[in-house]
């Protein structure tokens, strides 16, 4: 159970007076200290407040100051996509809690442009300079900021659409983009049950009310996709899960995007079972009330709720979920696909996490380089599959470190 000192006090979650604890400490602008560490100075952390509740989050940076068993311990934000908008597209302000956005996608109707072509996808990821956030690398925060992509085996069979949804929201709290709470244009489907429907349905109209002040207006949709087109008398529909009551309108041109560039992600989504798509889009509705997808983003999950990128990334998520590993799923964020990023990252191997690189065959020197270079300049350790030729090498032993010994 992790400890923290609150001025000359220790205490831990366990607390039956937890929350009046942080609540104190909030007022007093304490910053506790982490005691995950055994000797070295030990990282602070700062009391926020998120959505009703009191809870304690990292300073910026310093989750790689944390030992890798701490629940605030983070990898170098380098090894994934996070390094290149950090402080740039993503700007967290300590004095007002606040972490502002700053994003390359529209939230109102502006000029027309080619139907369907929304500015996440690849080729315009690879021309983005990391000082605003594509509409994949937003989605790659919040899964982040959420601790969705952090996996322990407590967690086997916690993790559902009602915690995936609870998280996603608390991590786009104290969120501002474009002069405005995020959580004012964020909807995320509610997980529905027949026995609650009117009054889901009723949030719902509510969630979505912003949509109904114009026709212009557009509200950023986290969802999962049940089907991506199914034939409708005038172009195409998709249906999400969770919403039985209302199917996105998708014009022809826009579906033939969708295929043209997530055809990867949805050859993985029919191919492996158990997996989940997970989309990311912008959406309109018209004067008649019918809903409109405007731009949109797939993601590939597995049953953890854990994205991946091919079949190799799903056969070393199974590996790791099958042995009970501890770890960090790595996010790509804005960076493009042929740019080295570590698939994840162990928190089990003793004083030191190690690096996981799962390497797409033709970019072996490129990942070489990244290796080379993490060996020099951290005291990290790194696990390689050349997946080329090469069968997935034994995992990297599990081992208690220092900081984890009674």
């Amino acid at each position: 159970m992790p400890k923290y000192l609150f001025g000359n006090h220790v205490y831990s979650p366990e607390h039956e007076s937890w929350q009046r604890i942080l609540q104190k400490g909030y007022a007093a602008k304490l910053r506790p200290i982490c005691q995950c560490l055994v000797q070295g100075e030990r990282p602070a952390l700062y009391i926020a407040l998120a959505r009703g509740q009191y809870l304690l989050k990292r300073l910026p940076y310093s989750g790689p100051l944390h030992a890798p068993h701490c629940e605030h311990y983070e990898p170098p934000p380098e090894l994934s996509g996070l390094g290149q908008v950090n402080g740039s597209a993503i700007r967290e302000e300590l004095e007002t809690q606040t972490t502002t956005l700053a994003l390359d996608f529209a939230l109102t109707k502006g000029r027309s442009r080619q139907p369907g072509a929304a500015p996440e996808v690849e080729h315009e990821s690879v021309r983005s300079d990391g000082t605003k956030l594509t509409m994949r690398g937003l989605l790659h925060f919040l899964m982040d900021e959420a601790g969705l992509t952090r996996w322990t085996p407590a967690m086997t069979g916690r993790r559902s659409w009602w915690i995936v949804r609870r998280e996603l929201l608390n991590a786009a709290s104290s969120k501002t983009t474009k002069g405005q709470a995020l959580l004012d244009v964020l909807f995320i489907p509610e997980s529905f049950s027949t026995e609650r429907a009117d009054e889901i349905r009723n949030r719902q109209r509510e969630a979505l009310s912003r949509l109904a002040e114009s026709t212009s207006a557009r509200m950023v949709m986290i969802a999962e996709v049940k089907q991506l087109a199914e034939e409708a008398r005038f172009g195409k529909s998709m249906v999400i899960k969770h919403m039985p009551d209302i199917k996105l309108m998708v014009t022809d041109d826009m579906h033939k995007h969708l295929l043209k560039r997530f055809g990867h992600q949805l050859q993985l989504w029919g191919q492996l079972e158990g997996s989940k798509l997970m989309m990311i889009a912008t959406i309109s509705r018209s004067a008649q009330g019918l809903y409109s997808l405007e731009s949109a983003c797939l993601m590939n999950v597995n049953d953890q709720w854990l994205p991946f990128e091919s079949m190799f990334e799903w056969e070393l998520m199974a590996k790791l979920h099958t042995n009970q590993r501890r770890f960090t799923r790595g996010l790509r964020y804005n960076l493009p696909s042929d740019k080295p990023l570590a698939c994840a990252v162990l928190q089990d191997t003793g004083d030191q996490s190690t690096a996981m690189f799962v390497v797409p065959q033709g970019l072996e020197g490129e990942y070489d380089k990244v290796m080379d270079e993490l060996s020099t300049q951290s005291n990290m350790q790194a696990w390689q599959w050349s997946t080329a030729n090469d069968p997935m090498p034994d995992l990297p032993q599990r081992m208690v470190g220092q900081h984890e010994r009674p």
